[in-house]
C-alpha cells in the first residue's frame, strides 16, 4: 500500500508534513453490538497500514467497548474490574496500547477504580466516561468521586460528548453528553484535563456547540479543556469544523491555544472498521483529508499545526505521566 506522503506527492505535489509519528486519542476494542474488535486485531489495523513506511501511528488512546455498551438489561457487559483489566493486561504487552480505564457512574464505584490505579500506576494513562451508555447527564454529582481520583493520581479524562435533536432537527440542550454538562464538571476540577470526545458528535451544530464549550473553558480559565476530533466532518474533505476551531483556537483571548486539539477517530468503529477491521482505505482518506485542508487554510502554519494535532498535543498531555514516547 502507498504511504500517505507518496500519495500527496503525487497527487497535490504539495509540501505538507505528511510523514511523522501520529498519536490516535480515540480508540477502542471489545465488543459492539454484533461486532467484536480484539485488541490484537486493532493492532494489526494500524500495523499494516503504517508500520512498512515513514507514516504510522506510533500509539493509540484506547478504551475497551465492554465496559461502555449496555446489555438488554441496560448495564454493562463487563464491569469496572474485569472489563479494564482484559485491556490492562494486553497493553502490559504491548506499549502501543495507551489504556484509559473505563468509569462506571452509577453501576460501579470509584473505589474500583482506584484499585486498578493502585495496582497500574504507570500503565494506567486516564479515565474515559460514556454518559449516553450510562444515560446518566454528564454533571451529575456520581461522576465528582472518580473526577477527584483523577485529580489525585494527575489522570485525564476523556467524556464521549453529544448534543441531541428533536424530530423537527431542533437543537436539544438536555442531552446526557451535551458539552455543557461536561464543562460543568470540570469546572469542579480546574486541574484535570478534560477532553471533549468527538467535538460535540452528532453534526454541524453539535460541533458549533462543542467548539463554543471548548473556547469558553479557555476564555474563563475555570477547567483545562480539551477536544478530540473523532467523527468530526468525517464524510466532508473540507473539514470546515476542524478548521474552525484551530482558527478560534489560534487566536483566542489567550493567544495560541492549539495545543488543545487532538486527531482522534474512534476505530474501529463505524466508518473505519464496521466491516472487521478492513477500513484502512478509509482511515487513510480521514487523514489525508485533514492534513490537506490544515494546508490549503493555514499554509506556512500548517506543518506546525499537523504536528501538534497528530502528534505533539497527545504527547504533552502525556509527557505529565512520564510516558516514554519520542521526541
Amino acid at each position: 500500500m502507498l504511504q500517505i506522503g507518496s500519495i500527496i506527492a503525487n497527487k497535490n505535489n504539495q509540501n505538507i508534513n505528511f510523514k511523522g509519528k501520529i498519536i490516535d486519542a480515540h480508540v477502542h476494542c471489545g465488543q459492539w453490538n454484533f461486532d467484536r474488535f480484539p485488541c490484537q486485531d486493532v493492532i494489526q489495523f494500524f500495523s499494516k497500514k503504517f508500520n512498512n513506511g515513514k507514516d504510522y501511528v506510533d500509539r493509540v488512546i484506547i478504551s475497551n467497548l465492554d465496559c461502555i455498551k449496555n446489555d438488554e438489561n441496560c448495564k454493562p457487559l463487563k464491569d469496572e474490574i474485569c472489563g479494564n483489566l482484559l485491556l490492562l493486561k494486553t497493553a502490559q504487552k504491548n506499549k502501543f496500547l495507551i489504556p484509559f480505564v473505563v468509569c462506571q457512574p452509577g453501576h460501579g464505584s470509584a473505589e474500583n477504580i482506584e484499585v486498578l490505579l493502585k495496582k497500574y500506576p504507570e500503565l494506567i494513562k486516564g479515565l474515559k466516561f460514556h454518559p449516553a451508555c450510562l444515560n446518566l447527564a454528564a454533571n451529575s454529582r456520581l461522576y465528582l468521586p472518580y473526577m477527584e481520583l483523577a485529580q489525585k493520581y494527575n489522570k485525564p479524562c476523556l467524556f464521549h460528548s453529544e448534543v441531541l435533536y428533536d424530530e423537527t432537527g431542533n437543537v436539544l440542550r438536555n442531552g446526557v453528553s451535551d458539552p455543557d454538562f461536561i464543562y460543568e464538571t470540570a469546572v469542579k476540577f480546574p486541574n484535570v484535563s478534560v477532553i471533549l470526545g468527538h467535538m460535540g458528535l452528532g453534526g454541524d451544530e453539535a460541533h458549533e456547540i462543542g467548539i463554543r464549550t471548548l473556547i469558553k473553558s479557555i476564555d474563563k480559565n475555570d477547567a483545562t479543556m480539551y477536544a478530540d476530533i473523532a467523527w468530526v466532518d468525517w464524510n466532508n474533505p473540507e473539514k470546515p469544523h476542524i478548521i474552525d476551531v484551530i482558527d478560534k483556537l489560534l487566536h483566542s483571548s489567550k493567544g495560541d491555544m492549539t495545543e488543545r486539539l487532538l486527531f482522534g477517530t474512534d476505530a474501529p468503529l463505524g466508518v473505519f472498521g464496521e466491516k472487521a477491521l478492513k477500513q484502512q482505505g478509509a482511515y487513510e482518506e480521514n487523514i489525508i483529508n485533514i492534513k490537506t485542508a490544515i494546508k490549503k487554510h493555514f499554509n506556512k502554519d500548517a506543518n506546525k499545526l499537523i504536528s501538534r494535532i497528530f502528534y505533539r498535543n497527545s504527547k504533552k498531555l502525556l509527557d505529565k505521566q512520564k510516558l516514554d514516547l519520542p521526541v
